[in-house]
């Protein structure tokens, strides 16, 4: 990506943001001068921000996604238009808007990813990376669901446990991934 990149999405797209997944080894082999292409932003009145993700770690991948998710979901939330993306915008970039669909908005996965490939056919996640994630998140989480899946069931809303157990989950997880970064701060 370049300036001249940058102002071409943004005349195109109306983007207010830019949210990178790029790592330092990407932008090393592309020869991408990430200072100078976030200054450009800058001056074309864009946020820019930058979660780096290593391109098919799958380890890393699952590691940092909580974060990218994160990024995304406090920009969006701030009210900017997104430009996410990461070297190709197949893998890391498309599993940053899965996490997000799924965790932070609910959407199911199969809806999350016809959405996704839909905008980007031939996109292709890195699933074991998302569902590792997840399992993270659970592991991560598991006191704060226990407790509110508790509520849940002294409230009689829902008809079984099961249905109290993954609201508790789902609305534990979108708070957790929902609050947001610093985006300024991220380099």
């Amino acid at each position: 990506m370049t300036a001249r990149d940058l102002k071409q999405i943004q005349s195109g797209t109306g983007v207010t943001a830019v949210l990178s997944v790029q790592h330092d080894d990407c932008l090393q082999y592309w020869h991408i001068d990430y200072p100078a292409l976030r200054r450009a932003g800058t001056g074309l009145g864009m946020l820019m921000a930058r979660c780096p993700i290593r391109d098919f770690d799958i380890e890393d991948m699952r590691r940092r996604l909580p974060d990218a998710i994160s990024s995304l979901a406090g920009i969006l939330g701030a009210g900017h238009r997104v430009y996410l993306h990461c070297t190709a915008g197949l893998g890391r970039s498309p599993l940053v808007a899965l996490g997000y669909l799924t965790l932070v908005k609910g959407c199911s996965a199969d809806d999350a990813i016809q959405l996704i490939l839909k905008a980007r056919p031939g996109a292709v996640p890195a699933w074991e990376a998302y569902h590792g994630c997840c399992s993270d998140l659970l592991d991560s989480c598991r006191p704060a669901i226990e407790q509110r899946a508790y509520e849940l069931y002294r409230s009689g809303i829902h008809a079984d446990a099961d249905t109290d157990w993954f609201a508790a989950q789902a609305e534990i997880f979108r708070t957790r991934l929902s609050q947001g970064r610093q985006h300024e701060s991220i380099r």
